[in-house]
């Protein structure tokens, strides 16, 4: 894979940062030009290395097994750090991603720069928690801005929802004395693993305003009892850092349960949070997803459902019957769900919950026990056409 040097435009009041794109062998469709776009005003802030660009683009040469070739200086400090960081994701799932090589970089070492903490933002629990924690951090590491990316979980194509949405995030966070940074980034498009590559996607926008950020927050989305393979982690996101910008992983310590429960009183949380990614909607949770089933149960145990403005209310606990809890995260928020319910007396949430996970593994059990018998049920296939082929 090649990647060009970086260029910088700026045209109808925005800044885009581009790199085009090479690939070296056979690959999927992807566009020839990676990108990431900011308002105007921003533009002190924009990077003009090709750090964001490399980072953004390690998924897909590490799912191709394809050395990155840049002509430009490059950070040595992230350039150990990415090396490092494949190596882990290679130890994870070996059959799929490899480790990930940069060739043809002039390392250089750059001086640390007086700048700001700003912070990643979507609008769900884990980007609240990381604003509502502002103030038990010390001066330096309180966000002055906070990152909301059009391209990731919101597609460009949905221009209306982002700008919706956005509006909303830039009101209530300017209240907290934080600027929401409008971004929008086709990195998605190089991705075709998104629950492992979204990390780099983050720390690649963290990179991306090198210019005047020298800290960057990525909010948790699971806690340090309940890590797995996935693309966002404490263990790997520090490695993305440069002299320049030092990436941080926030809020590991907190499982989702315990930030919704310490947030649920938290007037900006219960008008304007988003969790939904299946239907995006700038304001509004679809309320049927499995993510959505299982923040509002959260939420109905610790009798504040009503409250939150973008859920719809849940007439009976039989709508938590087809929620699924699956990975170690989803059990251990499930687990203190029922433990919330039983406190404050709603035993029937505890039912619907504790049904609700029986299912969940009565279903991953069959599932697993179809892929195991696969191969027998493929050699002793009773169809007609199976017994012609082998007669």
């Amino acid at each position: 894979m090649r990647i060009l040097p970086p260029e910088r435009r700026i045209k109808d009041g925005l800044v885009t940062l581009s790199a085009g794109v090479r690939l070296d062998g056979a690959g999927p469709k992807i566009p020839d030009e990676i990108w990431f776009k900011f308002p105007e005003q921003f533009e002190h802030l924009c990077a003009r290395g090709i750090e964001p660009f490399v980072v953004a683009l390690s998924p897909l040469a590490s799912l191709l097994n394809e050395e990155i070739e840049i002509d430009s200086a490059f950070s040595e400090r992230l350039k150990l750090g990415l090396d490092e960081y494949w190596k882990i994701i290679n130890s994870w799932l070996p059959q799929k991603f490899h480790q990930v090589h940069l060739r043809g970089a002039e390392l250089t070492t750059d001086a640390h720069v007086p700048g700001y903490a700003a912070a990643a933002f979507s609008g769900g629990i884990d980007s609240f928690f990381t604003q509502f924690t502002e103030r038990d951090r010390p001066p330096g590491y309180r966000t002055k801005f906070a990152v909301f990316a059009h391209g990731f979980d919101i597609p460009l194509a949905l221009e209306d929802v982002f700008e919706r949405a956005a509006a909303e995030y830039e009101r209530a966070l300017r209240a907290c004395g934080v600027e929401l940074v409008r971004m929008k980034s086709n990195v998605r498009a190089f991705v075709p693993d998104w629950n492992l590559g979204h990390g780099t996607a983050l720390g690649a926008a963290g990179l991306a305003l090198a210019g005047g950020v020298n800290r960057f927050l990525i909010p948790s989305s699971m806690s340090y009892t309940t890590l797995k393979p996935w693309g966002s982690s404490p263990m790997i996101d520090g490695l993305l850092s440069t002299d320049r910008v030092q990436v941080i992983h926030d809020g590991a310590y907190y499982s989702r349960f315990d930030k919704i429960s310490m947030m649920k009183d938290w007037e900006p949380l219960r008008k304007l949070c988003r969790v939904c990614y299946e239907k995006p909607d700038a304001m509004h949770n679809c309320g049927r997803c499995h993510k959505c089933r299982r923040t509002m149960l959260v939420l109905d145990s610790l009798g504040v459902l009503k409250d939150f403005k973008t859920f719809s209310s849940a007439p009976t606990p039989f709508q938590y019957l087809n929620g699924h809890w699956e990975t170690p995260h989803e059990l251990l928020f499930g687990t203190q769900a029922i433990a919330a319910a039983e406190k404050s007396g709603r035993h029937d949430l505890a039912w619907a919950t504790r049904i609700a996970m029986q299912r969940t593994k009565i279903a991953v059990a069959i599932k697993r026990a179809r892929k195991l018998t696969r191969p027998l049920r493929r050699r002793y296939d009773p169809s007609p056409a199976t017994f012609t082929a082998n007669a």
